[in-house]
């Protein structure tokens, strides 16, 4: 396991997104990445504007993403993501469903589901995001206070990871698909 700052962590995960060959598993814990997302299509959601917002988020705001996950999915990658959330949901999770809805489940061939916190309350899941790759690595995210990323903590084939594919096992079965 090794933790890696932001520059740092985005090479290795390029590596290890290049490398994958079975599936990548995403679980989203929190309710508003504001600092991640900053870009026409949030602010135009946070505004009022639902219909720009729209047509900036399905003119692709994110093009080399939905690229690499249409790559993988031409190598039989599964694009797994599920994101727990709480009612009533924040206004970026509003964006962030319709998002789903419009580019990551059509163009990208995410499976995208939502497990209500509730429903997950006796899990062990990690305070920032979680990434599996090939169910042999994986990879915990922290967040600062504004949703912005700071590091990356890098659990490798050599590191244990069973606590990790047991959740990844339970919220599948939990979740519910958009």
């Amino acid at each position: 396991m090794r933790q890696l700052a932001r520059e740092q962590a985005d090479v290795l995960w390029g590596k290890w997104w290049d490398g994958m060959q079975v599936e990548w598993f995403k679980v989203e814990v929190l309710q508003d990445y504001t600092g991640e997302d900053k870009g026409p299509s949030l602010n135009n959601w946070m505004d009022g504007n639902r219909r720009r917002s729209i047509e900036l988020m399905e003119a692709d705001p994110s093009p080399v993403f939905t690229k690499m996950c249409q790559d993988k999915l031409k190598q039989g990658v599964k694009l797994l993501r599920v994101h727990i959330v709480e009612t009533p949901y924040t206004p970026y999770l509003e964006w962030e469903i319709e998002l789903y809805k419009r580019l990551s489940i059509p163009r990208r061939g995410e499976k995208v589901h939502l497990l209500n916190r509730s429903d997950a309350k006796d899990m062990d899941i990690p305070t920032g995001d979680l990434m599996i790759f090939d169910k042999k690595r994986a990879i915990v995210n922290t967040y600062n206070w504004h949703g912005l990323m700071t590091h990356e903590t890098f659990y490798n084939e050599s590191d244990d990871i069973t606590k990790f594919l047991e959740l990844r096992k339970k919220l599948i079965e939990l979740a519910r698909p958009i």
